[in-house]
């Protein structure tokens, strides 16, 4: 009988390596690796997928299919066929499998992962807006973080620091006032606690991101918390509980007249489109949107800022320079404003030069075609993930030239070195319909 069975899925195996060997669609199919039956490409098995995907660029071209899993992974390590995807609405999608314990509201409505996105993010960009996004009472904000950063700093008289540990409750902080209206003390437990939230989860989160390639196996384990899902789902709901005990408060002092932050447009919005028995605006989505806020808002500025100082650390010309041009623009009277920054060209062009040089987000967030389409003369089916490798493109000899691995801030200044100049192509916060929607904030953040 053993045997029996073994001869049963050795043909099963065989059956559809030839089908995966041989099997064409109708339509212009992707070039790309054929893979191992059932478990696909290996190429996440890798600690820099990232570089394995450019590797496979080499051979296959820019746009290439790969299966991983049960899924087919559509790739792109070329900036034009990038921009070209990413602003096509059928590319706008986000996987239904992520590991993000999305509410039912946000599911039926498709708030976060469909189409309906868009008003969420019309919105959004608004509400950032009328908040003060590069107007004074944001860089009033930041200036008690930074002052409240350099204290702590100084505690450690001259000592060694890792600075890191400092700047993540720094730069939480910053997206706690935006949402919540109000900064907490460095040592106050609500905030230590806040912290370890967000950072465990996107360490859980990247964990079990490989679930993704695997829906049915990933659905299972999520199901009986196998793994470390187990600890990602307490983590999430704890999360979501601090975010509804603020709403609650927020609801009990809701003022039409004098919005606060975020949660507070947000309950505005949710009151004005009652009546829309359509309508994405639910309590449960902006608990879903608020955890996504902190999670995308802070780990990201710590990163760059984080890299920036090391960056000044192993390049002490580099370092002179900045401080050279922070005198000349600042003096040492003066705290810097977000407008200081079109009279600093090198201090613009070193963070930038920072972000591409050590690349802060090597992949894209996983986007999810919503219909079948088409990409460069390819048919790309409905359901297909496509992963756009940032890192690519900051480390493409074409785009940079054959110095690409070297930290050269000057890359992105004028000849003369009075102007800072951004190409296209530099897109920390990647290209189209959905890049970031915080990145005005992470670079005022950053500078």
């Amino acid at each position: 009988m053993e045997v029996f069975t073994l001869v049963i899925l050795t043909v099963l195996i065989v059956l559809v390596s030839l089908w995966q060997l041989t099997g064409k669609s109708s339509k212009n199919s992707l070039p790309g690796p054929i893979g191992f039956p059932i478990i696909g490409s290996l190429v996440l098995m890798t600690k820099k997928p990232f570089i394995k995907f450019t590797e496979l660029s080499k051979i296959y071209g820019p746009l290439y299919r790969i299966k991983v899993g049960s899924r087919n992974v559509l790739v792109i390590t070329d900036f034009e066929i990038m921009k070209e995807a990413f602003l096509k609405d059928e590319f706008m999608g986000r996987s239904p499998d992520l590991n993000l314990d999305l509410s039912e509201d946000s599911i039926r409505t498709g708030a976060i992962n469909e189409m309906p996105w868009k008003e969420q993010r019309r919105f959004s960009l608004h509400m950032l807006r009328d908040l003060g996004f590069g107007k004074t009472r944001m860089e009033e904000h930041i200036k008690e973080e930074i002052i409240e950063l350099l204290q702590r700093i100084s505690e450690y008289d001259g000592k060694p620091v890792k600075h890191s540990y400092l700047l993540e409750p720094s730069m939480s902080n910053n997206v706690s006032f935006l949402v919540f209206g109000k900064r907490l003390k460095y040592n106050d437990p609500e905030r230590e606690n806040l912290d370890r939230f967000v950072r465990e989860v996107a360490r859980l989160i990247g964990a079990t991101s490989w679930q993704v390639f695997f829906p049915w196996l990933g659905a299972f384990m999520r199901k009986f918390k196998l793994g470390q899902n187990g600890e990602l789902s307490k983590l999430l709901g704890e999360l979501k509980e601090y975010i509804r005990k603020e709403l609650k408060q927020h609801e009990e002092t809701l003022d039409p007249n004098n919005i606060r932050d975020f949660m507070d447009g947000y309950l505005l919005e949710i009151q004005k489109k009652s009546h829309d028995p359509n309508t994405t605006f639910k309590k449960e989505v902006l608990v879903d949107l608020s955890r996504a806020l902190f999670g995308a808002g802070s780990e990201t500025v710590r990163v760059t800022v984080d890299w920036a100082l090391l960056a000044c650390a192993a390049y002490p010309e580099v370092q002179k320079k900045i401080h050279t041009e922070i005198d000349e623009v600042l003096g040492s009277e003066r705290f810097p404003t977000w407008q200081d920054r079109i009279n600093m060209p090198f201090t613009e062009a070193v963070l930038a030069e920072v972000m591409r040089w050590k690349t802060i987000a090597p992949l894209n967030l996983t986007h999810y075609t919503l219909e079948d389409t088409e990409l460069r003369g390819y048919f790309i089916p409905k359901h297909t993930l496509v992963v756009g490798v940032l890192w690519s493109l900051d480390n493409d000899e074409k785009l940079w030239g054959e110095d690409v691995q070297e930290f050269k801030p000057e890359r992105f200044l004028s000849p003369d070195g009075r102007k800072f100049i951004k190409p296209e192509y530099a897109i920390p916060f990647s290209v189209g319909k959905r890049d970031c929607p915080g990145k005005s904030l992470a670079q005022i953040e950053n500078f």
